[in-house]
């Protein structure tokens, strides 16, 4: 089963130009089997992503992406306000009480345009790798030789990678995506298989996985 983890829409990023509507019917047109919307620091009501599902064909999920001291999370499974959290410690203990996941977004951002690129051995002394419960390793902004060293990273570190497309636009959506082993119908499907570790990362557009 294919979703997409990381989307956003301008419902809820102002960042995003992505209409909620238009976001589900590209999915479904390019052969998604569905999607998880995760808007900055918010998340959607159950009630307004079950009728985006209805009304469009496709299983629409939410999470939401949270900015703390150690980086940028994708957080699924929990349903309180997280803009308040203070830092990345208390975001674990809420997302273990609430029974979610927690998953580093695109934590190599930026790496390989500094003028000394960290070197594997000294990424994989991060806190935050100890913190998640697995990362995302495609993303659809990144260029290859960002996703190589994550891919390096990963391998030593022994977490799984995921894909997300991180879309803000309709030409992006799918870029990077995740493919799950079973089928997901609900959200507790969704952390079932993520904790069960029953998936893997792939980025559509270069014909990888991870």
């Amino acid at each position: 089963m294919i979703i997409d983890l990381h989307m956003h829409t301008r419902f809820g990023s102002n960042c995003s130009y992505l209409d909620p509507g238009e976001l589900a019917r590209r999915a479904r047109e390019i052969g998604l089997d569905g999607v998880c919307i995760t808007e900055h620091e918010l998340c959607w009501e159950a009630e307004a992503l079950n009728a985006l599902s209805r009304e469009h064909g496709i299983l629409v999920l939410g999470g939401v992406e949270v900015s703390t001291e150690m980086g940028q999370v994708l957080v699924y499974g929990v349903h309180q306000p997280l803009w308040k959290v203070s830092g990345m410690r208390e975001l674990r203990g809420v997302v273990d009480e609430g029974g979610g996941v927690m998953i580093a977004s695109h934590p190599f951002r930026g790496y390989m345009l500094l003028n000394e690129p960290p070197s594997v051995e000294e990424v994989l002394a991060r806190e935050i790798f100890q913190m998640v419960d697995a990362v995302e390793v495609f993303n659809g902004g990144a260029a290859r030789r960002e996703l190589d060293f994550g891919c390096q990273v990963l391998r030593r570190l022994n977490l799984k990678g995921v894909g997300g497309s991180d879309a803000h636009a309709a030409h992006t959506i799918g870029r990077c995506v995740t493919i799950f082993e079973r089928d997901i119908a609900s959200e507790n499907d969704l952390l079932e298989e993520l904790k069960a570790r029953r998936f893997k990362a792939w980025h559509r557009s270069m014909e990888w996985e991870f």
